[in-house]
């Protein structure tokens, strides 16, 4: 049973809600002035960012301060319950369930200006008690306005292996978002752990509420961000250089493909190029399937101040179409979604003609693009691209 408390009510609607005994009545109290309401509204004129209420999938839209009116529902005690409160700042309500305040569950990024909370009621499943010798590793995600464009997360341990992942929900899931939050008790001692995160695309559009996510390890934040294509951060109390910072640059590779029908592989290979010479210094298979995870990831180190080239290639007989990203010492030099019909080589780091080309008859092409350390609701989204 839902109700929500008008003025416009008769006085039998409006008087207290009573539950029955396997339910607790939810209330959510709006304390928000008008005034305190007009302040809080972005320059965004889209119905995208209007504030809202959503309980079990079941929306209440606040297209202006007269639609702001208390709420009360009969739930579950029994049952793990999740309210979504969107575009509203967090001390403009208050949320009780059976007679007793609840804290916020969650809270992200919604219009760059108020958050965007999710709030569990009733039995649902909590935090696992750790031992001593362990600590707990904490996801929050939220997919942004959007559940089609969903993204995979896992956390790895130093050999490599997953102790901690999330499946996207699917191209076209069911709702306009999702909000998932995710435990593990870790090992503490010499412990280094890798979060890492990608999808098909990245927001560009300031017309949906952007992704966002948060990695928590030992009760203190790791990393947080909402702006992405692909983020890797390592956590914990031994973690290392990946390379040697004195002598090596690292280079990262990310590919996500949720192509999962069939299997194949890509392949690829990493050279250094010197004058009249190359060598491989690494190489691979990027195997896909409803076996393999979607989201591929590879450091390499290299010599500083070398000329190194990646190539990448696809099975002849397949369509595909993979995202995937090449930086080295944290420089992107490609960002593409591949159509994966022909083979791509990119090169990195101190390139010369020499290196790379025939002197006589050719010249090296060299660009440099320079964008701000911080993005403000600026990325690309590689589904156009």
């Amino acid at each position: 049973m839902v109700v929500q408390k008008t003025a416009e009510d008769p006085p039998a609607l409006i008087a207290a809600l009573t539950c029955n005994e396997t339910d607790a009545l939810l209330k959510v109290k709006y304390n928000i002035t008008e005034d305190e309401w007009d302040s809080s509204r972005t320059n965004i004129n889209n119905w995208r960012y209007t504030p809202f209420l959503s309980l079990q999938g079941n929306d209440i839209r606040y297209e202006n301060f007269a639609d702001l009116t208390d709420y009360e529902t009969c739930l579950p005690r029994e049952e793990c319950s999740e309210v979504v409160v969107g575009g509203l700042p967090t001390d403009a309500y208050e949320i009780s369930f059976g007679g007793k305040a609840v804290n916020i569950s969650q809270e992200f990024v919604f219009d760059g200006k108020n958050p965007i909370t999710s709030t569990e009621l009733g039995t649902c499943t909590k935090p696992p008690i750790c031992k001593d010798t362990e600590a707990l590793a904490e996801i929050q995600y939220w997919s942004g306005y959007f559940g089609s464009h969903q993204h995979y997360f896992r956390v790895e341990d130093k050999e490599g292996n997953i102790v901690l992942h999330r499946e996207p929900e699917g191209r076209y899931s069911i709702g306009r978002y999702s909000i998932n939050q995710t435990y593990a008790c870790l090992p503490k001692d010499d412990a280094c752990y890798t979060f890492l995160i990608g999808g098909s695309n990245q927001w560009v559009d300031t017309r949906f509420p952007p992704p966002s996510y948060s990695v928590f390890y030992d009760g203190k934040p790791a990393r947080r961000s909402d702006s992405w294509l692909f983020d890797s951060v390592q956590f914990g109390g031994s973690c290392k250089p990946l390379c040697n910072q004195d002598e090596e640059s690292l280079i990262e590779f990310f590919m996500y493909d949720r192509t999962r029908d069939v299997e194949y592989e890509y392949e690829w290979d990493l050279t250094v190029t010197n004058r009249n010479s190359s060598a491989t210094v690494s190489s691979g298979v990027v195997p896909q399937g409803a076996d393999n995870p979607p989201l591929a990831h590879k450091i390499m180190c290299v010599p500083k101040g070398s000329c190194s080239s990646f190539s990448i290639s696809a099975p002849n007989d397949e369509t595909l179409f993979p995202v995937y990203s090449l930086a080295m010492d944290n420089v992107t030099y490609r960002k593409i979604a591949w159509s994966a019909r022909e083979n791509q080589t990119t090169n990195m780091g101190r390139c010369t003609v020499g290196g790379l080309c025939d002197e006589q008859t050719q010249d090296l092409f060299d660009l440099e693009l320079l964008t701000p350390a911080k993005y403000e609701w600026a990325s690309i989204d590689t589904s156009e691209m």
